[in-house]
This record gives structure tokens, sequence and C-alpha cells, in this order.
């Protein structure tokens, strides 16, 4: 295996050497500020929620479009959600979820979810917000 040299930590002004990304202390800061799953919004009721939408769709959406046959691990949303997950009309609806393997869910979340998340701050998904706060209000759908 090749030789590579140490990198700098990607911290601004951290001088600690690393094979890759963060040194060990800022990576433990920036897991500190990230909050734990619960606080993000990830309670044990989304946890047996994922489990029940992963039975029934096993397969990674983006995998299946290219003809390959890669099961899923991540239910990912489709229109990102708010950092304020739990006042978040799109965190529950079925309609904002999609199956994804670890790897086309990092690709996605890199590529598409800043541009989708900035979208979002413009007002380009009101509609969908709308009509999704509109179902729960008449009952339709329960968050």
């Amino acid at each position: 295996m090749p030789w590579q040299p140490l990198r700098r930590c990607s911290y601004p002004s951290c001088k600690q050497r690393v094979k890759s990304g963060r040194c060990e202390a800022h990576r433990r800061e920036q897991n500190r500020q990230r909050g734990t799953r619960t606080e993000r919004g990830y309670s044990n009721r989304w946890s047996r929620y994922r489990l029940m939408y992963l039975k029934t769709h096993p397969l990674c959406v983006h995998c299946l479009k290219q003809n390959s046959y890669t099961p899923a691990t991540i239910v990912d949303h489709i229109i990102p959600i708010n950092s304020d997950s739990d006042s978040d009309v799109l965190f529950w609806p079925i309609s904002n979820h999609q199956a994804l393997c670890h790897a086309c869910h990092n690709r996605k979340t890199v590529q598409t979810d800043p541009l989708t998340k900035a979208k979002r701050k413009q007002g380009a998904y009101r509609e969908q917000e709308a009509e999704v706060a509109r179902l729960l209000k008449f009952g339709i759908i329960t968050n």
C-alpha cells in the first residue's frame, strides 16, 4: 500500500497532523455540537418507523435506477428537514421519504441537499409544506 503524508486537521488554524479530516479533539467538538439523535428529532418512534419503511422498501432507489440491487440502510428525507425537526411539517409524510444505501445517501447529502435547503429557504417548497399542513389539519395524515 502506498505511503501518504499526514495532512493538517481541517479545523481552521489547527496545526495537528491527521490521516484525513479532523484531529480527535475537533472531531469530538463537532459531534458535541451536532447533538444527540433525539435532539435532532430522531426518537424511538422514528427508529420503529425506519425499520418498517425499510422492510417495505428494501432496495436503494438510486441504485435501482441504474439496475443495481443494493440493500437500503437509510430512510432519507427527499426535501431536507429543518434543524428543529420536531416542528417541521415535512419530517413525517411518507411522500418525503426514500430508501437509500449509505453511499447514495452520502452522495445526495453532499451534492443536492445544500441546493435543496437553499431553495427551501427561498420558499420553493411552500406548496408541498402547505399541502402537508392541510392534510395534517384534516387528520388525513398524522404527525
